[in-house]
């Protein structure tokens, strides 16, 4: 029996022992294999395995013939070397490219595309949902990565990540309705560990509110909106700020289970006391945005400015620290030092893994300095007098003029 593996990377194994063929992850061979497996029981004709492998290769074009059969005469060498007996595996049947009808060829892509279509045709909603639970599982991420930039390849993986999505899609709603919300937080999870840009952070930070479990579905949103910042550059979504205020929402009403919501305030001062007294409010970058914005509101009719100050860990010549644990370590003494020296009245959140985003009130910009140069002292007594901080001083002026610049 021979498996062959294409979601994530390829491999191939032969009664479940690893079958390496040549180093090259993007060979001619693996190429080859792909292509006829992938093709599963209909097979491809020899006008189009040449058109997939050799479209980009002019050396090859002007003889495609002799090309492909030399290739596959090699092959059968290259595979009875590795372990597969007699290089068995690819075959001509009714004059079509085809797996070996003497070998037990499985391909997960081709699995993958039957669950899928069974699932659709399926009325049972207990054998629909297995169906799909199936697909979902055998998808470990894009379709031949190594391989994609060949077309046939690229068009295939986009192709595959949609049905992934119809999975994923068609499981969150069955979960969402069975109240089987650690299902639907799995489902979104693994979704995230295979591509973080699509969103689905929102729909396991989702199930966790379900759950009941605040204090990880707001972990889970401090990472989502710091990765989108800092890895690509990108304000919280619409998506992500309705993903918030619904968190907000279930955090306030826990314990009023829904009824006389307007009039039992029971455990609301439990909330609003949640911030240590004495020192600065520590927060998530959206609750510090719409604070930003509430009080420059206020303080601007009484002539008062509110100040946002943008600090980075440094090392002593000045320069960001990229190195990750050293950066890590380096934030928690920032954030004992913010909590030691900023007021009471003042705010801050992580911005990014170097970064820490500081809301200062009622102080002018010879005030924010001083603010910066108590920082860093602190910082260097509890980190070390190699320590240093780089800071910016923002207004909303500043954000206007920006904002007008990219306009």
């Amino acid at each position: 029996m021979i498996s062959v593996k294409t979601f994530g990377g390829f491999g191939i194994e032969c009664d479940d022992k690893p079958v390496t063929l040549g180093r090259n992850k993007g060979s001619k061979y693996i190429q080859l294999i792909s292509r006829v497996c992938v093709a599963g029981k209909k097979g491809l004709s020899k006008e189009a395995l040449q058109e997939d492998i050799y479209s980009d290769d002019l050396n090859s074009k002007s003889n495609l013939n002799n090309s492909m059969n030399n290739l596959i005469y090699q092959f059968k060498k290259v595979a009875e070397k590795a372990g597969l007996p007699e290089g068995k595996i690819i075959a001509i049947v009714d004059g079509k490219y085809n797996t070996d009808p003497d070998v037990d060829v499985v391909t997960d892509v081709v699995l993958f595309e039957d669950y899928i279509a069974k699932a659709r045709k399926q009325e049972d909603k207990d054998k629909k949902t297995e169906l799909y639970e199936k697909a979902f599982n055998l998808y470990k991420g894009d379709f031949l990565p190594e391989l994609d930039d060949l077309y046939w390849v690229s068009r295939r993986a986009e192709d595959y990540r949609v049905l992934f999505n119809e999975c994923l899609d068609y499981l969150s709603d069955v979960y969402l309705e069975k109240k089987e919300y650690k299902k639907m937080a799995d489902a979104y999870h693994k979704a995230c560990e295979i591509d973080r840009d699509c969103e689905w952070q929102v729909g396991e930070i989702d199930a966790y509110r379900l759950l009941g479990e605040y204090n990880k579905a707001y972990v889970l949103y401090e990472e989502m909106i710091r990765y989108y910042a800092e890895e690509l550059g990108i304000s919280p979504t619409e998506k992500m700020q309705k993903c918030y205020q619904e968190l907000q929402d279930s955090v306030f009403s826990k314990g009023n289970n829904g009824e006389g919501a307007d009039h039992d305030i029971s455990g609301l001062g439990d909330e609003l006391l949640m911030d240590e007294y004495g020192k600065p409010y520590e927060c998530l970058f959206p609750e510090m945005s719409a604070s930003y914005h509430i009080l420059n509101r206020n303080m601007s009719r009484h002539g008062l400015t509110v100040f946002l100050m943008l600090i980075t860990i440094a090392d002593y010549e000045g320069k960001e620290i990229k190195q990750e644990e050293k950066a890590e370590k380096r934030m928690a003494a920032l954030r004992e030092a913010i909590n030691e020296t900023l007021r009471h009245s003042d705010a801050f959140c992580r911005y990014s893994k170097t970064q820490y985003l500081i809301l200062l009130t009622g102080t002018g910009v010879e005030e924010c300095t001083l603010v910066h140069r108590r920082l860093q002292d602190r910082l260097k007594e509890v980190a070390g007098p190699r320590a240093s901080l780089n800071y910016k001083i923002i207004t909303y002026d500043d954000m206007n003029e920006n904002a007008e610049e990219k306009q």
